[in-house]
């Protein structure tokens, strides 16, 4: 897929609102988008990977085309979304993968956006076999669709911002058209490699979370020396992930902020506790752990590279082996007043793993039911 850029301007009275990463959660985009109280007019940006892993990839995709023909909708294309397209090729030789992939999906995550277009088209995966018939009944009944995506973007410029999924090596885009578009949708820890720039980047694709080794939050970041926002709040990705959105309230203005929407129960604490002095962000890209202690709920571990030593809530490690991991996971005692809000991601025995303000952490005390 060859790199498209559209330059954009945008007019001084328009509010800018930005999500990226929805992945299939219908319901989280469209009371995020209430939250914000999106109306006729803003100017919404969605930058890519909008399907694949929620619960409703094709309600998602359907209800984002809806938005685009009734509001001011920008979207661009994820990585993906790419490469769902690319599965969907009737002229691809990849079904074994794809049949694979579909099994693992299955068993980790709620869908997927070729699963949902089968159980449209009532037609059962059972083996490798399925997939070329299944890809030629989804291009003809899907084509709107499937051509919407095609029709995306890779690239957005407006006078002040540059909008893209991964990420890009300059800020002269016009230069990138043509190019290979993957090394901009796929463009992993982006904030990481260095880079400044004039405009501001503002992208997805890398989960927020990912960036912190002792605090797992996951609101969106503002690096203003690097003129960098990363967006991505793990929504559908992370068990305690969120959907962003990015609020600049006038193109002429650097005042940005956000509002973020998770389907989290939340209650109020009823007792304060203290921030805790040390703790760790175990992420999927250094998760290899090594079981000490084994017990029914918790386990106690050592995180390998660091010889960082916690307790695991079981259901957060993948392998009690050897070659033990575990999923995203912090043992982060979080600052709580009395009245704070904590949407509650898992009660145990020990206590609670919550989110505050979109920061991901313990809670120890006491929660009652959020008054209405």
């Amino acid at each position: 897929m060859q790199t498209t850029v559209e330059k954009i301007d945008i007019p001084s009275n328009k509010r800018m609102i930005v999500i990226s990463d929805i992945h299939g959660h219908y319901n989280h985009l469209k009371n995020l988008l209430k939250k914000v109280n999106f109306s006729e007019d803003d100017i919404l940006f969605i930058l890519g990977d909008m399907v694949e892993k929620g619960p409703s990839s094709i309600k998602t995709l359907r209800y984002i085309m809806k938005l685009c023909e009734n509001y001011n909708v920008y979207p661009l294309i994820g990585n993906v979304d790419e490469t769902r397209l690319l599965w969907l090729d009737p002229n691809s030789k990849n079904s074994e993968k794809v049949f694979e992939y579909i099994q693992r999906m299955k068993k980790y995550w709620a869908s997927s956006f070729f699963l949902d277009m089968c159980d449209e088209l009532n037609i059962e995966i059972n083996n490798p076999k399925d997939i070329q018939n299944a890809r030629e009944q989804i291009n003809v009944k899907f084509e709107k669709e499937l051509n919407f995506i095609r029709s995306l973007p890779t690239i957005i410029e407006t006078q002040k911002y540059i909008f893209v999924h991964g990420g890009v090596p300059s800020d002269k885009v016009e230069d990138l058209a043509g190019t290979d578009a993957h090394q901009y949708l796929k463009n992993d820890a982006f904030m990481e490699k260095g880079l400044k720039f004039n405009k501001y980047i503002v992208v997805g694709h890398w989960p927020v979370t990912l960036y912190s080794d002792k605090i797992a939050s996951l609101n969106p970041i503002i690096n203003k020396d690097q003129r960098i926002i990363s967006i991505d709040g793990g929504c559908g990705l992370k068990q305690d992930g969120q959907l962003n959105a990015l609020i600049i309230p006038n193109i002429d203005y650097d005042e940005i902020s956000f509002e973020k929407y998770d389907d989290f129960p939340v209650g109020t604490a009823k007792t304060p506790q203290e921030e805790s002095a040390n703790s760790i962000n175990i992420r999927y890209s250094d998760n290899k752990i090594k079981i000490l202690e084994m017990c029914e709920e918790f386990s106690f571990a050592e995180h390998k590279s660091t010889g960082y030593r916690l307790w695991i809530h079981n259901d957060y490690i993948n392998s009690f082996n050897e070659n033990a991991t575990c999923d995203d996971y912090t043992d982060y005692v979080l600052p709580v007043n009395i009245g704070d809000e904590l949407s509650i991601i898992k009660k145990t025995s020990k206590g609670y793993l919550v989110k505050k303000d979109g920061i991901s952490g313990w809670y120890f005390g006491e929660i009652a039911p959020k008054l209405s």
